[in-house]
């Protein structure tokens, strides 16, 4: 029993160590959009399916592709490589969240999905940020498989 703890433990922090690694701390605008904004790829089918699902789930989140994002007030800490690398959640009053925990955040407003907030719980977020990057990564593979490329 006791080594199943430690095992769990350190699994544990293992996966802890890969969400202060893979994820990037929320950040701020300049300007408070005063609505909530999701940036995402626009290039990527997978990516404008799942915003558009998301849109139409909540009425009143607003869709930037990459293609489309102003550079002012909006994302500015970033530099391009940084932007392109990951969707990101703009809440109303302005804090910017990346990767996996925009999608997490941007779920948790969605009715019925509020589960979504386990996926930020400590050990959760490893998962969640290792599973992010394995969708990015295969984002045109999932493309495909859903017939869109």
């Amino acid at each position: 029993m006791k080594r199943v703890l430690l095992i769990l433990l350190l699994a544990g922090g293992a996966l802890e160590a890969a969400a202060r690694r893979l994820g990037r701390r929320p950040t701020r605008t300049r300007i408070a959009p005063g609505r909530h904004l999701l940036v995402y790829d626009d290039d990527c089918d997978f990516c404008s399916i799942a915003a558009i699902a998301l849109q139409l789930r909540l009425g009143d989140l607003e869709l930037i592709g990459f293609s489309e994002l102003p550079r002012d007030g909006v994302l500015e800490s970033l530099d391009r490589g940084e932007t392109e690398a990951s969707a990101h959640y703009i809440t109303p009053d302005g804090v910017e969240y990346h990767a996996g925990e925009a999608v997490t955040r941007v779920l948790r407003l969605v009715p019925g999905a509020e589960a979504a907030r386990y996926l930020d719980w400590p050990v959760a977020r490893g998962l969640r940020e290792i599973g992010y990057r394995l969708v990015v990564w295969q984002r045109g593979r999932v493309s495909r498989v859903l017939g869109t490329r």
